[in-house]
């Protein structure tokens, strides 16, 4: 006949059967004794720790979340901005009297014929595409900006890199790589 130890968990001090593996009283998993590492002494085990003991690494504190005031929102206007463009653009693509119109303004300019439809194909493809990029960028960023999320702070520094090309997205760029702000993303 065997003596059973009687087993306790470590967190909260509950009595634990031997088919549990988790504490049924506050849900931490049961402790095991490992063999120490590297010490020699190959047969010895060490003695579990006491209750309330953490028996693993605290989880690291989250990042503080900073304030980015009306920034998110500015991203959310540039969105509906290039949506406005795709919106006004278009109705000339999907009529056919908006193409030959382009057509049109093609053939004034001076672009042989042979070579309208290609120009209008790439015109559809790199302007109306474009647009579509950039909205969907500015949206990410704002949703990833308003939810502290990584990607949408490498959305923003993306777009805000372009806005950069005309200035106004100089100041933003440099609130966005701030210290404070990288570290509230994760990104330092």
């Amino acid at each position: 006949m065997s003596i059973e130890r009687a087993t306790y968990c470590i967190t909260c001090g509950a009595r634990l059967e031997p088919e549990h593996r988790f504490c049924w009283s506050c849900g931490a998993p049961r402790w095991t004794p490992t063999p120490p590492a590297g010490d020699g002494q190959e047969g010895t085990l060490r003695p579990p720790p006491g209750p309330g003991t953490p028996p693993f690494q605290a989880p690291a504190a989250p990042a503080p979340k900073v304030d980015l005031g009306l920034l998110p929102w500015c991203y959310a206007a540039g969105a509906i901005f290039f949506l406005l463009l795709l919106a006004q653009d278009l109705p000339y693509v999907l009529s056919s009297a908006g193409r030959s119109l382009l057509i049109a303004q093609m053939a004034r300019s001076g672009l042989p014929p042979s070579m309208q439809t290609s120009a209008l194909v790439t015109y559809i493809v790199i302007v109306m595409g474009g647009e579509l990029i950039a909205a969907v960028i500015h949206a990410a960023a704002f949703y990833g900006l308003r939810g502290h999320r990584r990607w949408g702070w490498l959305a923003a520094v993306v777009v805000a890199c372009f806005w950069s090309l005309l200035i106004v997205g100089i100041p933003v760029l440099v609130r966005l790589v701030n210290r404070e702000v990288r570290q509230a993303f994760g990104m330092d």
